[in-house]
């Protein structure tokens, strides 16, 4: 929680100098980079709500099991591990993530070793 508190302090403080500039640079006026910071909260607000119903409804994990979506998964792994190569690391976290989603489905059913 103190890490999001820290994170949000950053943003705001980061936002608030791109606004202060705007008005010292004078290519905005206060009025107007009011209605900016407004516009901006109500969208960033609608966008957060927005994706908490898309995953409250399933939809979000069910679009990243379409069979397409899950060939652009990529998994970053140890790039200098000796013990396993690269491509079979990708195999066994496939094969773990499987059984996970069969796990989570209930089914009974084995995953194939590949």
């Amino acid at each position: 929680m103190l890490q999001r508190i820290a994170q949000s302090t950053i943003v705001i403080f980061g936002a608030s100098l791109v606004c202060l500039s705007r008005i010292y640079l004078r290519y905005h006026t206060p009025l107007q980079v009011l209605y900016g910071v407004l516009i901006g909260a109500i969208l960033g607000v609608s966008w957060y709500i927005f994706v908490i119903i898309l995953r409250a409804l399933g939809f979000v994990d069910w679009l990243l099991h379409v069979w397409f979506v899950e060939m652009l998964w990529f998994k970053d792994g140890d790039i200098g591990s000796l013990e396993h190569d690269l491509c079979e690391e990708w195999m066994e976290w496939r094969k773990s993530q499987k059984l996970e989603r069969s796990q989570q489905n209930g089914s009974k059913t084995k995953v194939k070793a590949t």
